[in-house]
């Protein structure tokens, strides 16, 4: 494993595979910031990437200025598009539709059945299911080895389905995509019920908070409230509940906006005068 300069590092035609989703994508930096490069991206001996362009992405997002690689030397043109196909189709979170496309695109370039099925990571039955419908447009083939050979005609079948294929991807796309309508309904259920909880919980820090003030006027025995809302009306510690209580509605009165006060000092005058009655029963 080598430790390369990400601007010494080439991209070329070996990124095969569609763009990862944003969300996907996002994750993929955040992760390289806190833990750096798990896997090292494959480089080839002109330092092109075989397979790791979105890390290498991620990488430069992040603010890396170098990568751990694999660096494979002496590749054939075929063995590099085996390793861009085969490490992502075995190891990325690839759909159905992402493969089957490929496999189509493959079948066109004059790919064999068997090569195929290899380099996507599936069995050749698969490929052929997939494959139904789509002429490769030419009578050779190119093999594992490349080299060209001619092609196998197909036996014909009166039980091969006539559904074109473009209409079995389609109707997977479909279903695809009802299902992560689905995924972010239920994402955004949960993100709601996980609001309504996070308010429940701190209403009852706040209650909790409260109670504890209360609490701690008695502490020891003492109504050491009273003096609290004795100094509060500019009264001295010995003053009576009845003289705070008057206190206090002489003082709302003044502070009041509609009589020249202002409604910050009013509030909490407001607010005073309601824990206090609360505490001492008084109207």
């Amino acid at each position: 494993m080598d430790k390369i300069q990400i601007d010494e590092i080439q991209v070329a035609h070996y990124q095969v595979w569609p763009e990862m989703a944003i969300e996907t994508f996002e994750h993929l930096v955040a992760d390289i910031k806190k833990n750096g490069i798990t896997y090292p991206i494959i480089l080839d001996e002109k330092l092109t990437v075989l397979d790791g362009h979105h890390r290498l992405k991620a990488a430069k997002q992040a603010g890396l200025s170098s990568i751990a690689c694999i660096i494979r030397k002496g590749l054939t043109e075929e063995e590099k598009l085996e390793i861009a196909h085969k490490t992502n189709a075995t190891t990325r979170a690839l759909t159905k539709a992402d493969k089957m496309k490929r496999a189509i695109e493959l079948r066109e370039e004059r790919r064999s059945l068997r090569q195929i099925a290899v380099w996507l990571g599936v069995g050749k039955s698969t490929v052929e299911r997939w494959l139904r419908g789509v002429p490769n447009g030419t009578s050779t083939v190119i093999g594992d080895d490349g080299k060209v050979y001619p092609s196998k005609k197909p036996k014909a079948s009166q039980n091969a389905p006539t559904q074109d294929y473009a209409v079995e991807l389609h109707q997977l796309i479909n279903e695809k995509d009802s299902e992560i309508y689905k995924l972010k309904e239920e994402i955004q259920k949960l993100a709601l019920d996980n609001s309504l909880k996070e308010a429940e919980i701190k209403r009852l820090v706040r209650e909790k908070k409260a109670e504890d003030t209360v609490r701690s006027f008695f502490k020891g025995g003492f109504d050491n409230g009273l003096k609290v809302f004795a100094a509060i009306v500019g009264l001295n510690e010995d003053a009576s509940v009845a003289d705070i209580n008057r206190a206090f509605r002489k003082a709302r009165g003044k502070a009041h906006p509609d009589t020249g006060g202002n409604d910050w000092i009013s509030q909490r005058y407001n607010v005073s005068y309601d824990l206090f009655k609360k505490l001492y029963q008084v109207g």
